[in-house]
């Protein structure tokens, strides 16, 4: 091969050595899009049930019991302001306007709350979700994170709650087991004389759910 040859065929590969050489220079190369993408989406985590979780106030099946409310009704809150939120399905009248209340589907089944009766301003102080008939479950109604509600027998919330206590009504012949908790309010679930499931779920901050609401 010539010299006149040699010269030329090194031309690419000394255009190639001098592109390369102003990239370095420019600085760092940047990570392919592929990897950044991968790379941010592992240290992203999912977010959790709870977040995931949405509630709808036209179906209470959607709510969920914890020791501070159920669904959108917060022990704590006003009842006026509550109530104002909710779906025209709830009512509140003046003969018992310290309470609440939405009917189910299903006859004798549905959730009311209620507030002191010292003031119109106390606050929501117990919320129930309850159901005159027997045997009777939570479908459409609301559960605690646990999937437990109307229908939960003592066996499946001991064995969920290992901690639970059982006790007696100070009136009337129910049993309640209550959930363990350190916080203001305390979830019961009723179990009636004879029967074994349970047919009601109260959360309240009461030392146990009222016996009589609007007498």
């Amino acid at each position: 091969m010539s010299a006149r040859a040699r010269t030329i065929s090194l031309i690419p590969v000394a255009a190639a050595m001098v592109l390369l050489a102003g990239c370095a220079a420019a600085g760092e190369p940047h990570p392919s899009p592929t990897r950044t993408t991968a790379a941010e989406t592992s240290a992203s985590p999912p977010p959790s049930p709870s977040e995931a979780a949405e509630i709808d106030p036209d179906d209470p099946g959607t709510w969920v019991i914890t020791d501070a409310g159920v669904g959108p009704i917060e022990l704590g809150g006003d009842l006026a302001a509550t109530l104002a939120e909710l779906p025209d399905t709830w009512r509140s009248d003046e003969a018992c306007s310290w309470t609440a209340w939405w009917e189910g589907e299903e006859t004798g089944t549905g959730l009311f709350f209620l507030r002191g009766t010292e003031s119109d301003t106390a606050p929501i102080s117990e919320i129930s979700v309850y159901t005159a008939a027997t045997g009777s479950t939570a479908d459409g109604l609301p559960r605690t994170a646990d999937g437990l509600g109307i229908g939960a027998t003592s066996e499946e919330l001991f064995a969920a709650y290992p901690d639970a206590e059982q006790v007696t009504a100070e009136i009337g012949s129910s049993t309640w087991i209550r959930l363990p908790g350190d916080a203001d309010g305390r979830v019961f679930f009723e179990f009636r004389e004879g029967e074994t499931t349970a047919s009601s779920v109260v959360v309240t901050t009461h030392e146990q759910p009222s016996y009589e609401v609007c007498g």
